[in-house]
């Protein structure tokens, strides 16, 4: 049984008024006790039988056969009555249609009005057959409209009622939505912001972490031949290392001029080209650069293989002590491949710093892979996919450019 809350105003009203209308009519009905105790008993019951539907599921054919029990109990009241038509007892009909169009749905409320209409008929198709004439007529006819339109209000009034409450849950699943949707665009900031963070300090890391390799060395060189009395010697690497730093704070700047969006062109070997001969040229390191294959027009993938390039190269020299480094690109339509080996010192156990770290990354961005090799040296070897593709077949139209 499941008690309704929100219809307890109806079924209190509905008792009240009931008793109203059934005290008036025997009022007028001057019952003898048979009939009396008939009339009583018929009420108690129909009196039963509304306080037992508040208990009721009103979604349940229980509840709806409740309501036809109700139909036929005002039926065999009425038809206990001294008089033809009490309109006193015909008046429950009305609050029994009423009842269905506020409790049921729209379809069992429309069966239950129409039933109600045909039962309450029956009474006035008496009255015209027995007294024919316009006043029952007109009685007859006013009962069957009154009847007919508190059906359709109630019909109407569910119907609105239905569509308020689609309203009030599609009004809950769209702010349901629009929070889920806030704290997704809220998260992909948070990742971006923390993206943005990694990239600037990557871009950071490798460019000005190569230019001091160099500035170091150079200054070193530098405190070597000033030792060896060869002040010449001295001042020209003096001179390199200020050129040098006047580079880095310039490649600094390039790092700014990226991050507000200014394009600068890696559709071509030039930019790596420049990059290897300032770098051997400011530390001395000899570099044989191999690129097979044509550079195709995708700048995030280009601009990933300068910067891991970048971060081998001062790798090769600030930790391996390396004098000469082999690069190699190998350039498809679907794949960038690189190898990068020096005659470095070696390790047996490679610790990632951040720069291998940043590697890594830039390598994961694009769903590649990048393995780290310490034999006579550092070999770095690895691939990324262009578009961040699938594997695919090299170019077969390739040109090999040897330095």
């Amino acid at each position: 049984m499941i008690k309704n809350e929100k219809y307890l105003y109806v079924y209190i009203l509905k008792i009240i008024v009931s008793s109203i209308l059934f005290i008036s009519a025997l009022y007028f009905e001057n019952a003898q006790q048979h009939r009396l105790y008939v009339l009583v008993a018929l009420f108690s019951f129909f009196l039963i039988n509304s306080i037992t539907k508040y208990f009721i599921n009103k979604q349940s054919k229980l509840y709806f056969f409740s309501l036809i029990l109700d139909i036929v109990l005002i039926y065999f009241l009425e038809l206990n009555s001294r008089l033809l038509i009490s309109y006193f007892l015909h008046s429950l009909y009305i609050i029994i249609l009423l009842e269905a169009s506020i409790t049921l749905q729209i379809k069992q409320g429309t069966i239950i009005g129409i039933l109600i209409i045909i039962v309450s008929m029956i009474k006035f198709i008496y009255l015209v057959y027995y007294k024919f004439n316009f006043s029952n007529i007109s009685q007859m006819v006013f009962f069957l409209i009154a009847n007919g339109l508190i059906l359709v209000i109630g019909i109407f009034a569910q119907y609105n009622k239905k569509e308020k409450e689609k309203k009030g849950i599609l009004y809950k699943e769209l702010l349901d939505t629009h929070k889920k949707l806030k704290e997704s665009t809220d998260r992909v900031k948070r990742l971006s912001v923390v993206e943005e963070r990694n990239s600037i300090a990557r871009d950071i890391h490798d460019n000005l972490g190569h230019d001091m390799t160099a500035l170091i060395m150079q200054l070193q060189m530098s405190e070597h031949y000033l030792n060896q009395n060869n002040p010449l010697k001295s001042q020209e690497f003096l001179v390199r290392s200020i050129k040098t730093a006047k580079d880095s704070l310039s490649g600094i700047r390039d790092v700014v001029e990226t991050l507000r969006g200014e394009d600068i062109n890696y559709y071509d070997d030039t930019a790596i080209k420049t990059l290897v001969d300032k770098f051997s040229e400011k530390t001395g390191a000899a570099i044989d650069l191999k690129i097979s294959g044509k550079i195709t027009p995708n700048y995030e993938e280009n601009l990933a293989i300068f910067h891991i390039l970048q971060e081998c190269l001062t790798n090769a020299v600030r930790h391996g002590k390396a004098t000469k480094i082999i690069i190699e690109l190998d350039y498809s339509y679907t794949t960038i491949r690189f190898n990068i080996k020096d005659n470095g010192i070696g390790v047996k156990h490679i610790d990632e710093g951040y720069g291998m770290k940043g590697i890594k990354e830039r390598v994961k961005n694009f769903n590649g892979n990048v393995e780290f090799r310490s034999l006579d040296g550092l070999c770095v070897t690895g691939s990324i996919y262009l578009n961040k593709g699938n594997n695919g077949e090299a170019n077969d139209d390739k040109i090999t450019i040897s330095r």
